[in-house]
């Protein structure tokens, strides 16, 4: 991706035209058109980073929400349906939680320059988002980097503290007892301001170990891009693979600016692995990471070297999008033969609420493909607002316009077949008791540059387990 970097740039910024043109922002003035509304009761983030505001229900909006997203980048292609799916709640509901109107502004932490989420750009959007008293809660991060830097300006927001609800992060220190004080130093006020409905990667790490178990992998080799989520999940895996008998051949770093990595995979050659685990994300070079992976170590395939066949690939969620294989995102067709893993069920085994929330979704935005995240951000704007399970006008219907009555409100729901399936939050904002999909993870390999479903699973408890330990280790 790095060496087609003007090109990238490029494209990044007919991106983000585009992302305005598409209806993810638009002009609070034409989104509020349709219906005569007006978004002039609230005040709008910041249109450096924030595409305008959007709401089309009656009269003057009250409150508004945000979301906070890369909209640069490969991750962008997912990103942009949460945007959509966020949207698409909020016609459902007729722009409303309860007695309250709720306008929407989707906002980008991305930069051109880096082509992925941006900690200038967290940090800016946290502050702005602190100080927008019409602003009661943010849906986001999608990378955990970023949530790191925007929790703890949250936390300590006027009204008791913003909630920050992601749809997306997976670090589990955010939320779990880690060493090198996490998650404590995310929550200097000491309450807990922050949740999520995906489900934490100690679990993804069980998901991939117990594939490479399936597969009769022996042995793994191990990289991580040396940041909150890549190593954290790296870590996890490697717990989870030592106690499930798979030998960790090594677990080291890579640079993702660098120009090449055929080096790192000569290094790894010689330690003659059955299969390699790379935490890290589609942004950062991941076309170039998987070409030298094949032109060193050999095309991606279903058995294990050690059973006749190649060097198997493995890659969590922050790979886990169709750009993966496309070459004008920095994406490589080599990508073909590797297993991926995303939270939840694959989209053609959802029924129920998410069935209908599908293919209405698909209808009103002129959809092929659902990407995973899409269904969890329209939970959590669901969480939010009401919808399939969730008390009538959500969280924010029941807050009385109160920021911190919205993360109470978040903390003690119960959501009864919503579209993920039926679960709470514990006391550190993860999901618990979940029943359905909300703690499935669905596991694909790359065919014909596509994502081809190959089971949907539910994390192995003792794996988990060693997963959560490995991965409460010092991490910076």
């Amino acid at each position: 991706m790095k060496k087609r970097l003007l090109v990238g740039l490029l494209l990044a910024a007919v991106g983000v035209l585009a992302l305005v043109a598409a209806g993810c922002g638009g002009s609070s003035k034409s989104s509020s058109s349709t219906s005569g509304g007006t978004s002039a009761g609230v005040k709008a983030l910041p249109a450096a980073n924030c595409n305008p505001i959007q709401y089309k229900g009656s009269g003057t909006a009250d409150y508004l929400i945000a979301s906070d997203l890369p909209m640069i980048g490969g991750s962008r292609v997912q990103t942009v349906q949460m945007t959509q799916a966020i949207a698409y709640v909020l016609q459902q509901h007729d722009w409303k939680a309860g007695n309250y109107k709720i306008a929407y502004q989707a906002c980008n932490d991305a930069s051109a320059q880096l082509a992925k989420w941006d900690p200038t750009k967290c940090s800016a959007n946290a502050n702005a988002y602190k100080g927008n008293h019409s602003l009661l809660a943010v849906i986001g991060t999608f990378n955990s980097g970023c949530a790191a830097i925007i929790i703890p300006v949250l936390n300590q927001a006027p009204g008791g503290g913003m909630l920050l609800f992601s749809p997306a992060n997976t670090y589990g220190c955010l939320t779990e007892q880690c060493t090198g004080g996490e998650p404590q130093k995310y929550y200097p006020s000491g309450k807990r301001t922050y949740a999520r409905v995906a489900p934490s990667d100690p679990n993804q790490g069980a998901v991939v170990v117990k594939r490479m178990q399936d597969a009769g992998v022996k042995s793994v080799y191990i990289l991580n891009d040396k940041e909150a989520y890549g190593l954290g999940v790296a870590k996890n895996v490697r717990g989870a693979a030592s106690s499930a008998g798979i030998k960790v051949l090594g677990f080291s770093a890579y640079d993702p600016k660098a120009p090449n990595f055929q080096a790192t995979f000569t290094k790894i050659k010689n330690t003659n692995p059955d299969a390699i685990f790379i935490g890290g994300l589609v942004d950062e070079n991941s076309g170039q990471l998987i070409n030298d992976k094949v032109s060193i170590l050999g095309p991606n395939t279903s058995t294990p070297k050690s059973a006749g066949g190649g060097v198997m690939l493995f890659l969590p969620d922050g790979f886990t999008t169709t750009s993966i294989f496309d070459k004008s995102q920095g994406g490589t067709t080599n990508a073909n033969g590797a297993y991926f893993t995303a939270p939840g069920t694959s989209i053609d085994h959802y029924k129920g609420a998410a069935l209908s929330f599908i293919n209405g979704f698909k209808k009103a935005y002129n959809i092929k493909d659902v990407q995973p995240y899409a269904i969890l951000a329209a939970q959590a704007a669901e969480v939010l607002v009401g919808g399939s399970g969730v008390s009538d006008g959500g969280a924010i219907g029941g807050s009385g316009g109160s920021r911190s009555q919205v993360i109470n409100h978040v903390f003690a729901s119960h959501v009864n077949n919503g579209l993920i399936g039926s679960f709470s939050f514990n006391k550190n904002g993860d999901i618990t008791g979940a029943t359905g999909a909300a703690l499935d993870y669905t596991i694909y390999q790359g065919k014909n540059s596509n994502l081809a479903t190959v089971a949907t699973v539910v994390p192995v408890s003792a794996l988990v387990e060693a997963a959560r330990r490995a991965g409460a280790t010092a991490s910076h």
